[in-house]
């Protein structure tokens, strides 16, 4: 069984970290696409990304993925979700869920 943490009221990252798996190439594609997929998945069907860059230099992780957060804005505005894909579109749509 998975350890659950509760991820609600956590910012997010304000930039993708160096080491995001959505970071693209130089030819524009994932640059760990095994690992992105991965994400993607997890942070439609699951829950949110949570940033793992502090936990590489023995830091507390307390942030949520930029990376996988763009995604799912992208994916929840095209679905006609949000309307628009900006985390303050996304904030909205959780109070109005969540009233």
């Amino acid at each position: 069984m998975r350890k659950s943490t509760n991820i609600s009221g956590w910012p997010v990252m304000r930039g993708k970290c160096p080491t995001c798996p959505f970071n693209k190439d130089e030819n524009g594609h994932d640059a760990v696409p095994d690992i992105a997929d991965m994400v993607r998945r997890r942070c439609l069907t699951e829950a949110s990304q949570i940033c793992h860059h502090p936990r590489l230099h023995g830091k507390e992780e307390d942030h949520l993925c930029r990376g996988a957060r763009d995604f799912q804005l992208e994916l929840f505005y095209r679905f006609d979700f949000l309307e628009t894909p900006t985390d303050e579109a996304w904030e909205k749509k959780m109070q109005e869920i969540l009233s």
